[in-house]
């Protein structure tokens, strides 16, 4: 029906399926980057992502080549904004709201991690804040491009010729170094340097360039969310986010489940209810409210 998405590679699409009478996005690769290689790195997406059933997991509903042989996938379609939008127009969020969003995420994320795949490209852009089935405020995690999955053997490493792909803010410092020497606790950093965002409405390093980006997240230390935020930001929250943007990755939270566990602890005393989240997304139909 229209586009509604476009990156390096692909192209996304409104659509509606004629099957199941709804509407889904369909995500196409683009011919000029179908090549054996992306078209293997595609295809292993929509495969991974499709094993995955967490209810914060984007769902994929089907994928094959079009008539014309172009690869693609056909997912769900969100009523939503992502983090990134949220925060670009809004600011930053607020203590509860950011505690409820990332709750979710590491929920997704931990039937991921045990089943053996890493995201790896965890970011604002990727993690989608829906109405969805008459809930507000629920997450899902997109795009799973740059997935790895460290139980798994293929025959090739498609990471190599993929080290400039993925945004280089939301990188932890190891994967920055060897893109191939990854593990569960990359998305543990691109976690907390999204937290940081969403708190402050900052981002974790700031840079001119690429090149300055990645010697400051290889080199500076990072802020604290309390220097930074407008907002007051509760000493647990201030450290547990500090702690998943440690440079040495021993350092950081080691599994995704431990971090599961302080946001729940932490959405007891901070609570952000579905009347405040119905109230906020009524105010975006009706700005005057």
């Amino acid at each position: 029906q229209k586009r509604i998405g476009e990156g390096g590679m692909a192209t996304v699409y409104l659509a509606r399926h004629d099957l199941l009478r709804r509407p889904a996005a369909v995500k196409l690769l683009k011919p000029a980057r179908a090549t054996d290689e992306m078209i293997a790195r595609f295809e292993r997406e929509v495969q991974m992502a499709s094993s995955l059933a967490h209810p914060n997991t984007v769902e994929i509903f089907d994928y094959g080549r079009t008539r014309d042989g172009l690869f693609y996938y056909a997912m769900e379609y969100l009523d939503g904004l992502t983090v990134g939008e949220i925060v670009a127009r809004h600011g930053a969020v607020p203590v509860p709201r950011t505690i409820h969003i990332l709750r979710q995420v590491c929920a997704a994320l931990g039937e991921a991690h045990g089943k053996g795949i890493i995201h790896r490209d965890i970011k604002p852009e990727n993690i989608m804040v829906c109405r969805y089935g008459g809930v507000y405020d629920h997450v899902k995690i997109l795009d799973f491009g740059l997935v790895k999955h460290v139980a798994g053997k293929h025959s090739r490493d498609l990471t190599r010729s993929l080290r400039i792909l993925g945004t280089p803010l939301y990188m932890a410092p190891e994967r920055l170094r060897n893109p191939a020497d990854v593990d569960a606790r990359v998305d543990i950093y691109a976690l907390g340097a999204v937290a940081f965002l969403m708190l402050t409405g900052k981002k974790l390093f700031e840079s001119a360039d690429d090149l300055q980006l990645t010697s400051r997240i290889l080199n500076d230390e990072p802020r604290r969310a309390s220097e930074e935020a407008a907002q007051p930001i509760p000493v647990e929250l201030d450290l547990l986010v500090l702690s998943c943007v440690e440079k040495r990755r021993e350092e950081r939270p080691q599994r995704i489940a431990d971090l599961l566990e302080a946001f729940d602890a932490l959405a007891l005393e901070h609570r952000w209810t579905q009347a405040a989240a119905e109230l906020w997304w009524s105010s975006l139909s009706n700005p005057n409210k």
